[in-house]
C-alpha cells in the first residue's frame, strides 16, 4: 500500500501544445544545479559526475514529471534530452527546461536505442543512467546513489517501482544468462563500458541485456544498492512478453556457444512466461471472486 501511495504521488500529468524541432545545447555542462549550490563543504572530495539521458518520442503526457524528477535532485549532473521528432508538445517542455538541460535535440530515429546511443555520443561524465521519459526518479536518490558511484565497478543498481505498486528486485546471478535481470531504470554504467558498446538499433526492447551479459559474462565489478532508484509506469516497451522472449534468446544465443543449452533455455523461458501468465490470472480471479463476496 505505502508503494502504491507513494508511485502515485510521484507521477503528475501534463498537457501542452503542439512544437516544433529543436537542438540546443548550454553552458551547463556538469554545473551543480541552482538549488544544490553550497551543499559541497570545502576540501570534500568532488562527487562523481553523471549523464542522464532521456530518450523521448511523443512524451508530452510524462516528459515534465521525469524532467523534474532530475532537477529537483541534489546531485551533480549532466541532463541529455534525445527527442525522436515529437509533434504532441514535447518540445515545448523542453524547451521550458532549457536553462537545466545541457543537450537536447530533437530528429527522426531509428527507436529507443538509436536515442539512447546519441546520448551516450554526447554525454561526458564518468557514469550514465538512462531515464525513460515516462518514468521519474525517486526524491534525492541520485545523493543516496553518490558513495556508490565513486567505487570501483563499472555497473551500480537498484530496484525499481511500478505505478501499481510492484517493486522490480534487480540483481546479478547466474539467472542472467537465462534472462535480464537488471531493470535499466535502476542501473548506473560507467561511461568507459562504452568506449567499445553501442547499443543494437535492430532490437526493440531489450538491447540493455546485452551490455548487462557481457558484464555478466567478463565477471567485471558490480554493487546492488538497498535502494529504490525510480518509479516507473506499466506498459512500456519491455511489457511485450513475445517480443521480450524473441530478443532475449537471441541475445543470450550470441554469447553462448552451446546451441543445446541455448535451445532448452529458449523452452525454458517460454514455459517461464507461460506459468507467470497463468499465475496472475489465477491472482486476479482470486481477488475478483473475493470483492464480489464482499460486494
Amino acid at each position: 500500500m505505502f508503494y502504491s501511495i507513494l508511485s502515485e504521488k510521484l507521477f503528475r500529468l501534463y498537457s501542452m501544445p503542439e512544437s516544433q524541432s529543436l537542438e540546443f545545447q548550454t553552458n551547463r555542462n556538469l554545473e551543480l544545479l541552482p538549488h544544490t549550490v553550497g551543499k559541497e563543504t570545502a576540501g570534500s572530495e568532488p562527487e562523481p559526475i553523471l549523464s542522464i539521458v532521456i530518450p523521448v518520442y511523443n512524451g508530452v503526457q510524462f516528459i515534465e514529471a521525469a524532467i523534474q524528477s532530475v532537477i529537483n535532485q541534489c546531485y551533480k549532473v549532466e541532463l541529455i534530452i534525445i527527442d525522436g521528432g515529437s509533434t504532441d508538445g514535447s518540445l515545448d517542455v523542453i524547451k521550458r527546461y532549457a536553462n537545466w538541460i545541457t543537450y537536447a535535440i530533437s530528429e527522426p530515429d531509428a527507436g529507443i536505442y538509436d536515442a539512447m546511443n546519441k546520448g551516450i555520443d554526447k554525454a561526458t561524465g564518468k557514469w550514465v543512467f538512462f531515464l525513460g521519459a515516462d518514468d521519474v526518479l525517486q526524491p534525492g536518490v541520485l545523493k543516496e546513489v553518490a558513495p556508490y558511484l565513486s567505487k570501483d565497478k563499472v555497473l551500480i543498481f537498484g530496484d525499481v517501482l511500478f505505478e501499481n505498486g510492484l517493486r522490480f528486485p534487480s540483481f546479478f546471478s547466474a539467472r542472467t544468462v537465462f534472462q535480464n535481470t537488471i531493470h535499466h531504470q535502476g542501473a548506473f554504467y560507467r561511461y568507459s563500458l562504452f568506449d567499445g558498446f553501442r547499443y543494437n538499433t535492430n532490437l526493440r526492447i531489450l538491447s540493455d541485456y546485452e551490455l548487462n551479459l557481457i558484464i555478466y559474462q567478463h565477471k567485471l565489478p558490480v554493487q546492488k544498492v538497498p535502494l529504490i532508484i525510480a518509479c516507473c509506469r506499466e506498459g512500456g516497451a519491455s511489457s511485450q512478453i513475445q517480443l521480450s522472449i524473441s530478443e532475449t534468446n537471441y541475445i543470450r544465443s550470441l554469447y553462448l556457444p552451446n546451441k543445446t543449452l541455448n535451445w532448452a533455455l529458449a523452452k525454458l523461458l517460454k514455459t517461464y512466461y507461460a506459468q507467470k501468465r497463468l499465475r496472475s490470472w489465477l491472482i486476479g480471479l482470486f481477488y475478483k471472486k473475493i470483492k464480489n463476496n464482499y460486494a
